[in-house]
């Protein structure tokens, strides 16, 4: 069975910047035949910081990992998040659309700051 995960910006950034942990764990991914998604919010995130000179790498990246737009679930998810952990954990919107985005679709959410998710509702992965 394939696994169906929501790659978080973090990741994404760390893969741009060429770091091995982030290279391998995508390759890996890949090469299991995992199905790989991003929220519009970290192809937005990754668009703002890209740097002179990545815009081929970030395009190249973009056709591999679907992108999830947001819709009325989403939202209304995201903003329950926000309602419940803004204040206790500082979740920003963004984060909340992401962790929403990883609910209403039914994937891991994969991140290195897991401590922006304290949702017990998803599955939230460290990969390295």
């Amino acid at each position: 069975m394939h696994k169906s995960l929501l790659i978080d910006s973090d990741i994404l950034i760390d893969h741009l910047r060429k770091e091995k942990k982030a290279l391998d764990f995508l390759d890996a991914e890949i090469e299991k035949g995992s199905l790989l998604f991003l929220s519009i919010i970290s192809r937005t995130e990754i668009y703002a910081g890209i740097r002179k000179g990545e815009e081929e790498i970030v395009s190249s990246l973009f056709e591999i990992i679907t992108p999830l737009n947001i819709d009325t679930a989403i939202a209304d998810t995201a903003g329950e998040y926000l309602r419940r952990f803004s204040k206790s954990h500082t979740l920003n919107i963004g984060d909340a659309v992401i962790a929403a985005t990883a609910s209403e679709m039914v994937l891991s959410l994969v991140t290195r700051n897991v401590k922006h998710y304290p949702m017990k509702d998803i599955s939230v992965l460290k990969p390295y």
